[in-house]
C-alpha cells in the first residue's frame, strides 16, 4: 500500500471497548452510523466484506477482505456503481486499520487508511472517517443523530 497520503482520524467514546467493538462488527449498528444501506461479512480473517449504498439515486458497492481481526484491518475497493459494468481492481484497494485502546470506562478509537493517491482523496477520506467516528460516538453515547446518506456527505 502506498504511504504517501495516509488518512488518519480518531475519537474517544465514553463507553467500554466491547461496546465499541460491537459497533464495528454488528451490521445493525454499522447501518446506524455509516452512510450505507447494508454491510455483509462473516467477520473472520480472510472473509469478504461488502458495503452497499446509493449516491445521487445510483446504487454502488464497495468490496473488501478482512485482513486482521485482533484489531480490525481490511482492504477495500473504491465505490463501483452497479450500473457502470466496471469491476473492482486490486490496484485501487485501500487498507483500513482500526485500533481500540481502552482508557478506564472510555475507548479511544483510531483509524488509518492507506492507499489514497492524491491530497484530495486524503482529505475526502479523513472527512468521511471523522463523520463516521462522530456518528458512532453519538450513537454509543446515546446522543440522537440522523444518519447521513452518502450523497449528503459529499
Amino acid at each position: 500500500m502506498a504511504d504517501t497520503f495516509v488518512a488518519r482520524a480518531s475519537v474517544t467514546i465514553d463507553v467500554p471497548a466491547p461496546r465499541v467493538w460491537d459497533a464495528l462488527v454488528n451490521r445493525a449498528m454499522i447501518e446506524r452510523y455509516q452512510p450505507v444501506t447494508s454491510v455483509v461479512s462473516e467477520w473472520k480473517e480472510g472473509s469478504p466484506i461488502v458495503w452497499r449504498s446509493e449516491f445521487q439515486g445510483k446504487s454502488f458497492e464497495v468490496n473488501g477482505k478482512i485482513v486482521r481481526l485482533r484489531l480490525l484491518e481490511y482492504d477495500h475497493s473504491l465505490p463501483i456503481f452497479r450500473s457502470s459494468g466496471a469491476s473492482h481492481s486490486p490496484q485501487s484497494y485501500r487498507r483500513v486499520t482500526i485500533e481500540l485502546r481502552e482508557e478506564g470506562m472510555q475507548t479511544h478509537l483510531s483509524v488509518t487508511e492507506q492507499g489514497n493517491k492524491t491530497r484530495r482523496e486524503l482529505e475526502h477520506s479523513e472527512g468521511s472517517w471523522r463523520m463516521v467516528l462522530h456518528g458512532m460516538k453519538a450513537l454509543l453515547e446515546g446522543i440522537q443523530v440522523v444518519p447521513m446518506r452518502t450523497e449528503e456527505a459529499r
